[in-house]
């Protein structure tokens, strides 16, 4: 009997990779293709190009066929991954109707003036009091009533790439992030006010199904558009940072995972259904039912890693090449000479806005004449999981959870330097998963349970599951940055609020 083969799709913000697996996990051909920058029309918004994620999927897959030497016709199912928070409007003949909206895009506070205070009897209180401002149907209902009136479809991105490869509407219950769900119940919603608080109607809705569900077959036109075997079944995944989860094997109560990707952030597994009162973290249902992932996010993340890449790694592409590595390998070298705290220079990596400092701006604190490049990366790497940690400890406490260790994936990860000022800053081991594409491996594992290679995604975890590298914490570099994150970095934005906001309100664009 041949080996089957399984594809797990992962389209992120940044990059769609495409990866075969075999029933075992083990890779045999990688394939990726960047999106093209977001759009950014005004300041505060962050868009996709309208056709940027399905060329980008094409791209990704034509480029992992090229590397395959197997026989296609033993690839026996495909799972399907996607960023979350996104948004795409399709008219009645499935084209779509604005750009579709990035889970980066801020302009949902265009909404709360619109909609003014919001009383309703929803039960969750995240349906009461955020989602309906958060919706982006709202933001069109408002702001671009043509394209409303003409919706017959919202989807998120693994709905509308299933969409195009199969021709149903199915989503992903596990991304339900800004979309109208119970997740209490793990289920659509059985009455409409929850839907209609978000600019929706029921027959607009894709159907919400678990991760491992078959949503449909390759149709003849995908087939010739993508080069997938016509008729391969596609199991829709769950959400990429629960798919993360699931590749890397962190998918029991308790346990704890930094993905280290575009958005950069700690999820912590529950069983219980306990979101945050003040909205200090985010709530997202796991990949195996009735596990609950918590998240406490750095906004923008490991984007900031590529943003200081492309804006301050003058001259290091020409030596990276030389040297057979990639920029961002040169920039650990530089980061791993310089000692534990960067010599005094500290950051508050708020790129962007968040719910904790709605004023938020990044910040770089301490500069002096010691202070080079490699001192401005390692600093900021040590920013971003510094904020994680505090935003982290909050929401395990709640929770009445400890962080004992840490399993770790994502782009980020493949860093050694990276991993270790995560086992500092944190002061526990952690385990670095030798397959750092852990998205694509959890989507794979959806797809072979989608393909009936394995009865469960339990299973499937269990036979396709990851290998570790361990780092464990130096006790002196921890001790620092718990100095540090208490007398400098916690009491930044608290000084400077005030300061922030005054600038925001002097350079932002009026509506």
């Amino acid at each position: 009997m041949s080996e089957k083969y399984i594809i797990g799709i992962d389209s992120g913000t940044q990059s769609t990779r495409a990866i075969l697996y075999d029933s075992q996990g083990r890779l045999i051909a990688r394939g990726a293709a960047e999106h093209p920058r977001l759009l950014s029309p005004h300041q505060g918004w962050a868009e996709h190009g309208a056709n940027d994620i399905w060329d980008a999927l094409r791209a990704a897959v034509k480029d992992m066929f090229a590397r395959f030497t197997g026989n296609i016709a033993d690839i026996a199912g495909i799972g399907l991954s996607s960023q979350g928070a996104c948004f795409l409007a399709l008219d009645k003949e499935g084209e779509i109707l604005c750009n579709p909206i990035s889970w980066l895009d801020e302009r949902w506070r265009m909404n709360i003036p619109d909609l003014g205070q919001i009383t309703n009897d929803i039960a969750d209180p995240l349906y009461k009091l955020f989602w309906p401002y958060y919706s982006k149907a709202n933001w069109l209902k408002f702001n671009n009533p043509e394209a409303y009136g003409k919706a017959a479809k919202y989807l998120g991105i693994s709905g509308y790439l299933g969409y195009k490869l199969t021709g149903g509407f199915y989503e992903s219950i596990s991304n339900s992030m800004g979309w109208p769900y119970d997740v209490i119940n793990w289920k659509g919603f059985d009455g409409d006010a929850e839907i209609e608080s978000m600019g929706m109607r029921r027959d607009q809705l894709a159907e919400p199904v678990f991760a491992g569900t078959v949503i449909g077959k390759i149709t003849p036109e995908a087939a010739a558009a993508t080069g997938l075997p016509e008729g391969c079944p596609v199991a829709i995944a769950a959400r990429d940072k629960q798919c993360e989860l699931l590749g890397a094997g962190a998918v029991k109560h308790g346990q704890a995972y930094i993905t280290l990707g575009t958005l950069s952030g700690l999820d912590i597994v529950c069983e219980q259904y306990k979101p945050a009162p003040d909205f200090s973290y985010f709530t997202y249902l796991g990949a195996i039912p009735k596990l609950y992932n918590y998240e406490s996010m750095a906004n923008r993340g490991f984007l900031l890693v590529s943003w200081f890449r492309d804006n301050l790694g003058d001259g290091l592409k020409a030596a990276a090449k030389e040297a057979g590595i990639s920029v961002e390998a040169l920039l650990d070298r530089e980061a791993e000479a310089i000692p534990a705290g960067s010599e005094g220079l500290v950051v508050l990596p708020d790129w962007s806005s968040s719910a904790a400092h709605p004023s938020g701006k990044g910040i770089y604190l301490g500069f002096d004449d010691r202070h080079k490049r490699g001192h401005m990366f390692r600093s900021l790497v040590e920013g971003i999981i510094i904020q994680i940690k505090l935003g982290s400890a909050k929401m395990a406490d709640y929770l009445g959870l400890s962080i004992n260790e840490l399993y770790i994936g994502g782009g980020g990860s493949k860093s050694d330097f990276t991993a270790q000022v995560i086992a500092d800053v944190f002061n526990v081991p952690v385990y670095r998963t030798k397959e750092s594409e852990n998205c694509s491996l959890g989507a794979a594992m959806c797809g072979a349970v989608g393909a009936g290679l394995y009865a469960s995604l339990t299973k499937a975890m269990d036979g396709m599951g990851n290998n570790y590298d361990q780092f464990l914490p130096n006790k002196g570099n921890h001790d620092l940055y718990e100095a540090l994150s208490d007398k400098v970095i916690q009491k930044l934005y608290p000084a400077l609020e005030n300061i922030l906001k005054d600038l925001a309100e002097l350079t932002t664009s009026k509506r």
